[in-house]
């Protein structure tokens, strides 16, 4: 009986220990809130226009990926960054580069982080917007 006590008691511990890591790990991630008025891209996905959730998913590397899914949890994109080095954000940003009539996301600025998230894109792909693009513009939205 008292062997039975002990087992269930160390395996309570465990899961308390297991619980509070989770917690700590995920309390720690940089995530940001946006509605995106249109239709966009991201790493070779059409994602449509609504309420994004953008999480930082390996903060501590020097890779970081961000995870863009849509709240409802339909659409999602993982996009693979390089880090840029700038000015403490007061606002979180998302930057998206517009060709024509086409939205690309580009940038990730998370409020109160010195640096930007700029997304990667492939030769090809920048060649091919190049070539096709009437013109490009820069649109930025501030997210909460």
């Amino acid at each position: 009986m008292r062997r039975f006590f002990s087992i269930t008691f160390a395996i309570l511990i465990l899961a308390t220990a297991f619980t509070v890591s989770a917690e700590a790990q995920s309390s720690g991630s940089q995530r940001v809130i946006a509605n995106i008025p249109f239709e966009f891209s991201a790493s070779n996905k059409r994602l449509p226009a609504g309420e994004y959730a953008i999480t930082v998913l390996n903060s501590s590397s020097d890779r970081k990926a961000l995870q863009i899914r849509s709240m409802n949890g339909r659409f999602s994109a993982l996009v693979l960054t390089n880090t840029v080095i700038g000015n403490v954000a007061d606002n979180s940003k998302l930057v998206f580069e517009r060709y024509d009539d086409r939205y690309f996301f580009s940038q990730a600025h998370i409020a109160g982080d010195s640096t930007s998230l700029a997304a990667l894109r492939s030769h090809k792909e920048q060649k091919h917007l190049m070539a096709t693009a009437k013109k490009k513009s820069l649109v930025i939205i501030v997210a909460g």
